[in-house]
C-alpha cells in the first residue's frame, strides 16, 4: 500500500494491484474538433502568408513576432491539446476516481457513495455539453460522448453523473469496491 497524499486525499492506495474498472473515453463529437481545425488552419494559413511569404495579411497585420506566438498557441497547442483531452475513470477498492486529462482528477470515496444507478442522460439538455459540467439541477457531469451513465447521489446530497460506454461494468465495480447502495444495474 502507498499513501499518496494530494492525489487521492491521502488515502491509502496499492497502486501495483490493477484497478477494478478502468475507462478511456475521448470526445468523439465533430463539433468539438471543427473549430479546432478551422483555427488552426487560419493560424497557419496567416503564418505562412506573413512570415513565410512575406504577405502582410489585411489592413494592420499583426507583428511577425506576434504571428510566431499565434502559431505556436493555437497551431501546435490547440491541436496537441485536443488529441490528449479524453475522460479516465477509474474505480480502485474504497474510491473511484474520475479524470477530464489533463486537469486534476476527482477522488470520490465509495462510502461516500449513497446511491448509483446506472442512466440515460441528454449531454446537452441537462449539462449543457459533453466534458466536466456543472449544473445546479443536474449536479456535476464527467462525459465525453454517448448518453448513458452511473448516477452517483453522495451522502452529502451532491448529485455527480459519470458517463461511460460501460455502465453496467462500472456500477459493478463500484460495488466490488465496497460500495453498499441501491438496487443492482436499476436503468432510468
Amino acid at each position: 500500500m502507498m499513501n499518496v497524499p494530494g492525489i487521492m486525499g491521502g488515502m491509502q492506495v496499492d497502486i501495483a494491484t490493477p484497478p477494478l474498472f478502468r475507462e478511456t473515453q475521448r470526445f468523439r463529437q465533430w463539433f468539438f474538433y471543427l473549430p479546432i481545425a478551422a483555427v488552426t488552419v487560419i493560424v497557419w494559413w496567416i503564418f505562412v502568408q506573413q512570415v513565410i511569404l512575406g504577405h502582410p495579411q489585411g489592413s494592420n497585420p499583426v507583428p511577425g513576432w506576434l504571428a510566431w506566438v499565434l502559431t505556436m498557441v493555437f497551431g501546435f497547442g490547440f491541436p496537441a491539446f485536443a488529441a490528449i483531452v479524453r475522460v479516465v475513470t477509474e474505480v480502485r477498492p474504497g474510491q473511484l476516481n474520475v479524470r477530464l486529462y489533463p486537469f486534476r482528477p476527482r477522488t470520490i470515496p465509495v462510502s461516500s457513495i449513497r446511491e448509483a444507478s446506472v442512466r440515460h442522460y441528454s449531454p446537452l439538455g441537462e449539462f449543457g455539453g459533453w466534458g466536466m459540467r456543472i449544473n445546479k439541477r443536474s449536479g456535476r457531469a464527467y462525459n465525453a460522448y454517448g448518453n448513458m451513465g452511473v448516477q452517483l447521489v453522495l451522502s452529502d446530497g451532491a448529485r455527480v453523473l459519470v458517463g461511460s460506454q460501460q455502465s453496467e461494468e462500472l456500477l459493478t465495480a463500484l460495488r466490488q469496491a465496497g460500495g453498499g447502495f441501491g438496487s443492482p444495474g436499476s436503468v432510468r
